[in-house]
């Protein structure tokens, strides 16, 4: 997880050399061989081995490989495990003040998980401190740092960078108005599979106090062009709630430039038992979705039941759904069936939507056309 250095202040000449130089070595040696080293240790450090147990369960391996690596530091993962029925509990933490403050948080998490469901397994055992493994094991990473015009690099997940990437996926959080700031919200699971992918992540975090849709969309376009220009040649824009309600209008303005938007449970009227504007919900809906150009981008949308700002959920699934149909370009709409417990406002960061909808968010983003999913899909996308 390394960034280039800044170029100095080189004399054209000698700058000329030095490049030319630079082409010499890079012919010499395969082009991918720092990155794939890099690549791999990142790997040793994020993988199922790593938690050192047998049979660990898919919700810890999940939590611990893709979702954890959208923390933001000072980060910290805690697990136990029941001998005897050979159950697992975790807790985590994001955003914390310190690393031994981010550390007992996770510990105290998943302690309470540990006494509610398995009472008689061991005490909780910290496992993780941002990118280091405290008992040992593969090497620590250190968190990466840095941005592109409007956009900060997501500290935990791999750093290919602009000529080794297959592109970058900007991630917008969404708005809890003045008295809540979401610049440390987690990134969901899934920008982790995009990540090893070989997508990079960036997030548009936003001050609550400058955080209206009129100031921060504007802002979301405009960087699309420092993107560009950072030598990233494909986009996609994604968002959870009013990040990405602002994703999908990012796409409609911009679609030559945005290869696909992902949204999880959009919204941007306010939620239901407190003052809104719900009543212009489906009606906006339709038309954010109908904005979109036939020709793309891409649009994969995640709706919930139980969400407190999408009550009109079968109604926009139905939308969703009748758009799709008639749309040349790839439109997907999953809604987890009832009984699967993926629900609520935030489902988009629950483990279980991660594993079973990973494989339809990677191939809505780079399978050919005509096998991209689409349509409205309630199951699990175990062939994507």
């Amino acid at each position: 997880m390394c960034t280039a250095p800044r170029p100095g202040t080189i004399a054209p000449p000698m700058r000329r050399t030095l490049l030319l130089l630079a082409l010499l070595l890079a012919a010499a040696r395969p082009a991918t061989a720092f990155t794939d080293t890099e690549q791999a240790a990142y790997r040793a450090v994020f993988s199922a081995e790593a938690l050192g147990v047998e049979r660990p369960s898919p919700g810890l391996v999940t939590t611990w490989t893709l979702l954890y690596r959208g923390f933001v530091p000072n980060a910290a993962f805690a697990f136990a495990r029941d001998p005897a029925s050979g159950r697992f509990v975790w807790g985590f933490a994001s955003a914390a003040r310190t690393p031994a403050a981010a550390v007992a948080a996770a510990v105290a998490g998943c302690d309470r998980q540990r006494q509610a469901l398995i009472p008689d397994a061991p005490a909780c055992a910290a496992f993780a401190e941002n990118g280091r493994i405290l008992a040992g094991g593969p090497a620590p990473l250190e968190p990466a740092s840095g941005s592109i015009g409007p956009f900060r690099v997501s500290p935990l997940h791999f750093r290919h960078g602009p000529d080794q990437a297959r592109g970058v996926l900007v991630w917008g959080h969404g708005y809890g108005g003045m008295e809540r700031d979401y610049r440390t919200a987690p990134t969901p699971g899934l920008a982790a599979i995009l990540n090893d992918a070989g997508w990079d992540v960036l997030r548009f975090d936003r001050a609550p106090a400058d955080d209206m849709i009129f100031t921060s969309q504007p802002r979301l376009v405009a960087g699309l062009a420092a993107l560009r220009a950072a030598g990233y040649r494909r986009i996609v824009l994604g968002g959870q709630s009013r990040g990405g309600w602002q994703a999908l209008l990012a796409g409609a303005e911009r679609p030559e430039g945005v290869e696909a938007v992902i949204a999880t449970a959009p919204a941007a009227h306010g939620e239901e038992e407190q003052p809104n504007i719900l009543a212009a919900a489906p009606e906006d809906f339709r038309r954010l979705l109908a904005g979109l150009p036939p020709e793309g981008p891409r649009a994969l949308i995640a709706l919930f039941d139980a969400d407190p700002y999408a009550p009109d959920v079968a109604q926009r699934a139905a939308t969703l759904a009748e758009i799709a149909r008639d749309r040349p370009s790839p439109l997907l709409g999953l809604w987890p069936r009832d009984g699967s417990g993926i629900q609520g406002h935030n489902g988009g960061a629950d483990w279980r939507f991660t594993r079973y909808f990973g494989a339809c968010v990677l191939t809505l983003v780079q399978a050919p056309a005509a096998g991209a999913p689409r349509g409205l899909r309630r199951d699990p996308c175990g062939g994507g």
